[in-house]
C-alpha cells in the first residue's frame, strides 16, 4: 500500500507511534510484577501477533526471492527483539529518571546509523529539532531530587540498568534503520506483518538457546488471568509498529524516531492523571522544549 501521498503528515504517524510507546509502558509496569523481562518480551511480541496477523490477508508484499529483504527482516526483528529485553531489564534494574534520558539518545544512534548506512543526513533545521527533541526529552526526566543536570550521565556508569538502557538505544536505532529499508522494499503494513511473525519465533529460539526451561518460565499456569492486559499490551505494540512502519516510509528514520521520544511528554501527562506524579514544572519546561524542536523539524 502506496502512503506517499501522506508525506506531510509524517508527524502525525509519529505522535501516534510515540502515544503508542508511552501507553504501552504504563500497560509493561502494570506486568512487570508477574512476568520476567524475557517472558514479558515474548509475550508482547507474540500478543503484537494476534493482532497484526489479520492485516496478512489485506497487504502480503513479501518479497523474500531478494536476500536483501530476507537480511532486513531477521537482522530488525533479532535486533528489535534484543532491544524489547534490554529494555524490560533496564526498567527493572534502574529507575526510570535513569533510563528515561539515555533513551533520548536513540535518534542521535540513527544519525550514525543512517549516515554509515544510507549516507542520509538530515538538514541544518532538522539536526536543529532533533537536538531540542533531545533536549527536552531529557528536561523531562530529570528529577527535582538530583543535584544537577550533569547526574544521570554520572549515574550512566554506575546504576546496573544504565548499560542494559544503552543497548536497547542503540538496538531500537539500529532496528528504525533496518525497517526503513524493508518499508521501501515492500510496503509498511507487509513489513509489520513479517516482523511480528519472526520476532517471537526469533525471541522463542535466543531465549530457550540461553535456558533450554524457558517454556516453564513463558507459559506459567496462572497466564490466563492475565491474558487481557496481555492483549491490550498486544495491541498498543502493533499500533506502535504500524505506526511506526507508516512514517519510516514517509521520512528519514531519525526524524520519526526523535519525534517518538516525545513518548516522554506522554508518560508525563498518563502519570499525572492516573498515578499523580508530580515534578510537574521541570517537565512541563521539557515539554516546551520538544515542541520547539517538533516546529523545527517542520519547517524543514
Amino acid at each position: 500500500m502506496d502512503f506517499s501521498a501522506f508525506a506531510p503528515f509524517w508527524i502525525v504517524f509519529s505522535l501516534l507511534s510515540a502515544f503508542f510507546h508511552a501507553s504501552r509502558i504504563a500497560v509493561t509496569k502494570h506486568l512487570s510484577f508477574s512476568f520476567s523481562a524475557r517472558a514479558l518480551t515474548l509475550y508482547v511480541n507474540l500478543a503484537s501477533l494476534v493482532v497484526t496477523l489479520p492485516l496478512i490477508f489485506w497487504h502480503h508484499d513479501f518479497p523474500f526471492q531478494e536476500p536483501l529483504f530476507t537480511t532486513v527482516v531477521l537482522l530488525g526483528g533479532l535486533i528489535s527483539g534484543l532491544g524489547g529485553w534490554a529494555l524490560n531489564s533496564a526498567i527493572q534494574r534502574s529507575e526510570v529518571s535513569l533510563v528515561g534520558p539515555v533513551m533520548t539518545l536513540t535518534p542521535g544512534f540513527v544519525v550514525l546509523i543512517e549516515w554509515l548506512v544510507i549516507g542520509d543526513l538530515p538538514g541544518s533545521l532538522g539536526a536543529l529539532g532533533l537536538l531540542l527533541l533531545v533536549v527536552g526529552s531529557y528536561v523531562l526526566s530529570v528529577e527535582r531530587e538530583q543535584t544537577s543536570l550533569w547526574q544521570p550521565f554520572v549515574q550512566l556508569f554506575r546504576e546496573p540498568g544504565s548499560a542494559l538502557t544503552l543497548v536497547a538505544a542503540f538496538c531500537f536505532a539500529a532496528a528504525s534503520t533496518l525497517g526503513r529499508v524493508g518499508v521501501q522494499m515492500s510496503d509498511p503494513l507487509s513489513f509489520a506483518v513479517v516482523v511480528a511473525v519472526v520476532n517471537p519465533l526469533v525471541l522463542f529460539a535466543l531465549f530457550s538457546l540461553q535456558d533450554h526451561r524457558f517454556y516453564r518460565e513463558a507459559f506459567p499456569a496462572d497466564m490466563r488471568r492475565q491474558l487481557r492486559p496481555l492483549l491490550l499490551l498486544g495491541l498498543l505494540f502493533a499500533l506502535m509498529r504500524i505506526a511506526d512502519q507508516i512514517a519510516l516510509s514517509l521520512t528519514l528514520a531519525s526524524y520519526a524516531m526523535a519525534v517518538k521520544r516525545t513518548a516522554g511528554m506522554f508518560s508525563v501527562l498518563l502519570g499525572h492523571w492516573y498515578y499523580g506524579e508530580g515534578h510537574l514544572l521541570p517537565r512541563l519546561l521539557g515539554s516546551a522544549i520538544m515542541l520547539l524542536g517538533l516546529l523545527a523539524l517542520t519547517w524543514t
